[in-house]
């Protein structure tokens, strides 16, 4: 049973209060930014918290009552990740990252040894595209009108380029699309590659089910991280097979990768200890075990109801507001609770920025670190993208086309998302209270940002 009263009260966030222009008192804060992090519940807070008063010591090879219990707490952490995405222990291990960018990164160093491009998509978030290119020769993969995978150009490609490894997200962060991981999985096989899939948006949304190693929809990497996942940021993982990960050479080579060194020689430790030079994040990989836990206790199957009714009771509210353009599927039966799109005649830095002054809606704005993909949803011709591109080498200000992404996640509510469509109304119509100011500032990630006043 999916409790959204006790979910609620788990969460410290959603008893936050901010002031907004118009209101004479502060308003409840909307969190709808759960797609860039997650807030963590109080009994993942706890459990950080206590690693840190009571059980705080490096892990491994010490021999105190601290250490022990460190090593304990720290070694269950990868039986749970297994566990929750019903990996087999016996073929396959965990590594821990600082994000899930540095996992997709430490994927691509898995197999730079072996021959043959890596396709990945026209969907990808840039941490699943960029660290490929850094290693040799990447094709991509096409997507149809709506932003979805185009499976005719994945098979074309497969066919055409021997391709050792596809990469895919397992949930765009842009339009929450669900592409169909197992059979790319299968496609992939079938032609003599692996398969990674960039989980960060999936992990908290959806059941994972890797299969087994000799399943033909088997997922032989999948990388995600906790700050999305409801636990704190800093920590990411891994999973793919123990047999390429020793057969790579160690990924950041250091204390606690080797079993002997000399002068003159190294021996490498196996899998995972051979990647994960220094002290990890213990602490983050122990709250990742706790908000796994979590999520585990509600059920998945209960989490993906609750947003898959909250997600189409939203796209009917954003669909009937005028001048509003909402991107991706149009039902809930193949996304998750991501919600983007633009206003008409509202430039996107604008419309978030109003949502949070006017409001107190907490939601993302700009490009999602997915330029290709927005661009593909706007229709931004190469023309126009290559002025923006010279504009930004000369370091001018250039208003780089974008939208604006609410995000759904455990603790929202039907009241909330009303309160999401009517602030968006007033928007569209321009009969929003403040007046505001556009600002420039190139130094920063923001091209353009606003300042308001009553």
């Amino acid at each position: 049973m999916f409790d959204s009263a006790k979910i609620r009260s788990d969460f410290p966030v959603t008893g936050l209060t901010f002031p907004v222009i118009g209101k004479p008192d502060p308003q409840p804060l909307i969190y709808m930014d759960h797609g860039a992090s997650t807030h963590a519940p109080q009994p993942v807070i706890e459990k950080y918290q206590k690693f840190l008063s009571s059980y705080y010591a490096n892990v491994h090879r010490g021999h105190h009552h601290l250490s022990i219990m460190s090593t304990d707490l720290f070694d269950q952490v990868s039986e749970i990740i297994l566990d929750f995405i019903h990996g087999d222990p016996s073929e396959n291990c965990i590594m821990y990252t600082q994000n899930t960018t540095m996992a997709l990164d430490m994927a691509g160093h898995m197999v730079e040894h072996l021959s043959g491009v890596t396709l990945t998509t026209l969907l990808e978030h840039h941490s699943n595209d960029l660290p490929h290119r850094a290693r040799g020769k990447v094709v991509h993969v096409g997507a149809t009108e709506d932003g979805t995978l185009d499976y005719a150009d994945l098979e074309r490609k497969l066919r055409a380029y021997h391709v050792k490894l596809v990469a895919v997200t397992g949930c765009s962060n842009v339009t929450g699309y669900y592409p169909e991981i197992h059979k790319i999985a299968r496609l992939a096989h079938e032609h003599g590659a692996y398969i990674l899939v960039d989980a960060a948006q999936l992990l908290a949304h959806n059941s994972i089910d890797v299969r087994p190693n000799d399943h033909p929809e088997h997922i032989d990497f999948l990388a995600a991280a906790g700050h999305k996942a409801y636990a704190p940021m800093g920590s990411g993982f891994l999973f793919g097979p123990k047999k390429v990960f020793d057969a790579a050479p160690p990924y950041m080579p250091g204390g606690g990768t080797v079993k002997y060194v000399t002068a003159e020689d190294v021996f490498f430790d196996k899998s995972p200890d051979r990647h994960q030079g220094g002290t990890p994040n213990i602490a983050g990989a122990i709250a990742v075990g706790a908000a796994l836990h979590y999520l585990k206790d509600i059920g998945m199957d209960h989490v993906r109801e609750h947003e898959r009714e909250l997600t189409d009771f939203a796209i009917g509210k954003l669909t009937a507001i005028p001048g509003l353009t909402l991107y991706g599927p149009k039902t809930a039966a193949t996304k998750s609770g991501v919600l983007t799109f633009t206003i008409d005649g509202v430039y996107h830095e604008l419309a978030a920025t109003i949502l949070n002054y006017e409001y107190a809606i907490a939601t993302r704005n700009g490009c999602f670190c997915a330029h290709p993909l927005l661009h593909h949803l706007l229709k931004v011709t190469p023309e126009e993208s290559a002025l923006l591109r010279d504009q930004l080498v000369k370091g001018e200000a250039a208003k780089i086309p974008g939208a604006i992404r609410a995000t759904i996640g455990l603790y929202n509510t039907r009241e909330e998302i009303e309160v999401l469509a009517e602030a968006l109304s007033v928007i569209a119509a321009r009969q929003w209270r403040g007046n505001y100011t556009e600002k420039q500032d190139t130094d920063l990630c923001r091209t353009s940002y606003y300042e308001f006043t009553i």
